[in-house]
């Protein structure tokens, strides 16, 4: 009886370090068999979802209409991060819960990637609105995928090349469209597009700073309408996710008129399902630079 008993526990025991390896060595996979891949927001969730394919169920932690800047974990989003196999943040403090959520997944089977890191400046996070910039995220998911399922890993190298190209064509369409412009100058609500200013030769004038959650003070406001004024700038760009009052507040104190410059933190459902996403949009860009600078 003994015996018997030592063989069980010895069973039990073999079972149980098989399961635990399997929840640290193999990719956490649904019942579809895909993996499971969280994203904290919009840009992140199209590059994965292009280059995992049919690989993977990635799913957009910041919802439709909401700040990515401001966005609190769910129980239940948190639940989801811990059931997948990888985590694509993009750091420099976009996501608040970003460095806590690193440190609740250390030693768990959920990798992290952090892929806007390679942006040029400690706080500035809108890597991703610059197409040159933007390939290295691509780069820093695609190895995040590979890490986590190497048997894919041509699978996910293929797509990234191809999402790569992709950026390359709009990197050329950007430096060809803003080429020949009257003016150079333009005007946002934040600070979401300095890192597209220096790659193309332009200069952002920012009404608020990197968080569009700051508020400007009104000497700050009535400096920037007195700078539209003296460059003679005509279109004063808002956000579609905020509000267009600040713009408006310009645009009314310096005879200017206002338009979208869309910073892609969030496309909501019914946009996705018209066939709008990161290029769509980055296009529809570069189409309202053209006009507010007078590009030929």
């Amino acid at each position: 009886m003994r015996r018997i008993l030592i063989i069980l526990i010895i069973v039990a025991v073999t079972v149980s370090a098989l399961f635990i390896g399997r929840n640290f060595f193999v990719p956490k996979k649904s019942v579809s068999n895909r993996l499971q891949i969280s994203t904290s927001f919009y840009p992140l969730y199209f590059f994965t979802k292009e280059i995992a394919g049919d690989k993977a169920d990635v799913y957009n932690i910041t919802p439709a209409g909401a700040e990515p800047h401001d966005y609190e974990l769910t129980t239940q989003d948190l639940a989801r991060i811990e059931d997948g196999s990888l985590l694509v943040l993009n750091g420099k403090r976009l996501e608040s819960w970003g460095v806590k959520i690193k440190e609740v997944l250390s030693g768990t089977g959920t990798k992290v990637v952090t892929a806007g890191e390679i942006g040029q400046t400690a706080d500035d996070p809108h890597v991703w609105l610059d197409p040159v910039l933007a390939k290295s995220e691509v780069e820093a998911i695609k190895n995040g995928l590979v890490l986590v399922d190497s048997a894919n890993a041509s699978y996910y190298e293929s797509n990234a090349a191809n999402l790569i190209a992709r950026l390359e064509n709009l990197d050329v369409e950007f430096r060809n469209g803003l080429l020949n412009c009257q003016k150079k100058d333009f005007i946002t609500t934040h600070a979401a597009f300095g890192y597209l200013a220096g790659e193309y030769g332009l200069t952002q004038v920012a009404i608020s700073g990197l968080s569009p959650d700051e508020e400007p003070s009104a000497e700050k406001l009535a400096g920037v309408a007195d700078f539209a004024r003296k460059n003679q700038v005509k279109y004063i760009f808002f956000e579609n996710l905020l509000s267009p009052k600040l713009a408006e507040t310009i645009a009314l104190e310096s005879g200017a008129q206002t338009l979208v410059l869309n910073p892609l933190e969030g496309l909501s459902d019914d946009e996705i399902k018209n066939g709008k996403n990161y290029f769509t949009e980055m296009k529809n860009n570069l189409a309202n630079f053209k006009t507010a600078l007078v590009c030929r």
